[in-house]
This record gives C-alpha cells, sequence and structure tokens, in this order.
C-alpha cells in the first residue's frame, strides 16, 4: 500500500471543499501541490523560463484531468458535504481503476466533524469552562505570538487510520460501486491550540501547537537527544530538532490519561520559554 499517497488524499478533498476553517461540521483541508516537470539537460536556455513553462503544462493537464473526472469528483464532494454528526468520520473510496491510474487519481479521501473557534475566549467559555477530563488552556500568549484556532476533532491513533484505510479500499472493491462511502462515530477526542507568529522573521513565519489526546498503552516515543526534566512536578520530555526546525515538550498526565505536546516549528522561542509554556498547560490541567 502506497500510504504517502493515502495521506495525500485525506487532504485532496480541498479541491472539492475549499480551504478554511468554519463551524461545527464544517470541512477544512489543504490544496495538494502539482510538481513542476524537471528541465531540460543539455540545453542552453533560459532555466526560469523552462520552469515556468513546464508548469504551465503540469497546470493544464492537472486541469484537463480534473475536467475529465468531474462526475466522480462531484460525487465525492457530495459524498464529503452535508452535515455531520459529532464524533463522525465519514471516508470516500473511488472504485475506478482509470481514475487511479491519473495524475490525480488518490482513490481515498476521509473528513470528520470538527468544532472550530477562532476566538480563545469564545472556546474557553463555550468548550473549555468545566473540562476536566481533557483540559487545555494558555492563558498567556507566547512572546511574538498571537492565537489562531483551537480544533476539536474525533482522535485515531496512526495504526487505525492505516487499519481503516485497507478495510476502506477492500470494501470499495468489493462493492461494485463507483463511490464507496462508509461512516464511523469515535467517541474519543483530541484538542488543538494553533497561534502564530505576529510578524515573521526573515521572511518565515513560525506556528506553536499544542495537543491534548488520549494517551496510548505504548506511550510517546524519546528521541536519542531527548532531554527529561521536571515542571511543576510533571515529568517532561524536552526535544529540539535542528534539521527539522522544530522543538518539543511531550508529557503524559497519569491521573487522567492524557498525552500533551506544545511544538513549535520555525519559530524563536527559546528552551526556556517552551517550557514555560509547558507549565501554564500543566497549571491548568
Amino acid at each position: 500500500m502506497n500510504y504517502r499517497k493515502m495521506f495525500m488524499a485525506v487532504t485532496s478533498a480541498a479541491l472539492l471543499l475549499g480551504t478554511g476553517y468554519g463551524a461545527s461540521g464544517e470541512a477544512f483541508a489543504a490544496p495538494y501541490g502539482i510538481q513542476s516537470a524537471a528541465g531540460l539537460p543539455g540545453i542552453r536556455t533560459d532555466v526560469k523560463y523552462i520552469a515556468q513553462v513546464n508548469e504551465a503544462e503540469a497546470r493544464a493537464k492537472a486541469e484537463q484531468e480534473l475536467k475529465k473526472f468531474k462526475s466522480l469528483l462531484d460525487q465525492q464532494k457530495k459524498a464529503l458535504s452535508g452535515t455531520y454528526q459529532p464524533g463522525e468520520i465519514r471516508y470516500v473510496y473511488i472504485n475506478d481503476k482509470e481514475y487511479q491510474a491519473s495524475p490525480i487519481g488518490s482513490p481515498y479521501a476521509s473528513n470528520s466533524y470538527s468544532l472550530m473557534f477562532r476566538n480563545y475566549d469564545e472556546y474557553i467559555k463555550k468548550y473549555a469552562a468545566g473540562k476536566t477530563a481533557m483540559r487545555l488552556e494558555l492563558k498567556q500568549l507566547p512572546d511574538g505570538y498571537n492565537f489562531t484556532l483551537a480544533r476539536i476533532a474525533p482522535y485515531q491513533t496512526w495504526s487505525e487510520q492505516k487499519k481503516i484505510f485497507n478495510q476502506v479500499i477492500a470494501e470499495g472493491k468489493a462493492s461494485g460501486k463507483k463511490i464507496y462511502v462508509k461512516k464511523l462515530q469515535e467517541k474519543r477526542i483530541s484538542i488543538e491550540l494553533l497561534y502564530t507568529m505576529a510578524a515573521p522573521v526573515n521572511g518565515i513565519t513560525g506556528v506553536l501547537a499544542i495537543r491534548a489526546e488520549p494517551a496510548e498503552a505504548a506511550g510517546q516515543p524519546v528521541e536519542p537527544q531527548s532531554e527529561k526534566l521536571k515542571v511543576g512536578g510533571q515529568e517532561v520530555v524536552y526535544t529540539a530538532n535542528d534539521k527539522q526546525e522544530s522543538k518539543q515538550v511531550v508529557w503524559m498526565n497519569a491521573k487522567t490519561r492524557v498525552n500533551y505536546t506544545v511544538r513549535e516549528d520555525r519559530g524563536h522561542l527559546t528552551k526556556e520559554e517552551m517550557i514555560a509554556v509547558a507549565g501554564q498547560v500543566i497549571d491548568a490541567s
């Protein structure tokens, strides 16, 4: 199985549903990228011009493919749209060999019920207030960051997602239908708070994500460069990955069996500032 293609398919619904965040039940996704064709070796010409021409050709070809399979994609869009029940996850499989062989042929897509809050106070008032089983708060903004989004969605482990992916494909092929739809209800949830840097640094806008989710039996992996620390009596693991330009603090609340992750990508927070953010979350939980 090509799981990379599967992962791309999960977010490919953006071509159908659009990009953005909204109220409960509204989809969010990111558009897939079209790779430009390779340059032409051995020909002395303007490389930039060649890249632009190849990019235009690739886009034109992709648009032709979209038109060719418009009926199937419209059916997929319809299946992924509409009202979702709390905890609902919806899967759509396009059972068409010609479509699957095409450059845009990601046969598998999914979407789920999500609660979205763009205002932190609204998130606290309408969702977080009184939620003690999986509490996630950050009362003081990290230096240089603004609140962007709070998202509550059904939770699944990566192994569970792969298992369902295989199941949907098998059922879709056996169904004989061009469009196969499967719906599941998931009681577990994950909560995520997203923050973005107020102003880019050297053209880069960092992202800070704070996540709470059910603890798995295996626990969270610890990398060789990780460092164990104590924050407010809670043992945490701090990891900085210079190659990926990321750093994170992870821990598990043993009483509530909830895993917490504070992760910054391409940002400017120091180790001490990351630990301070984790301390806020620990105090609130």
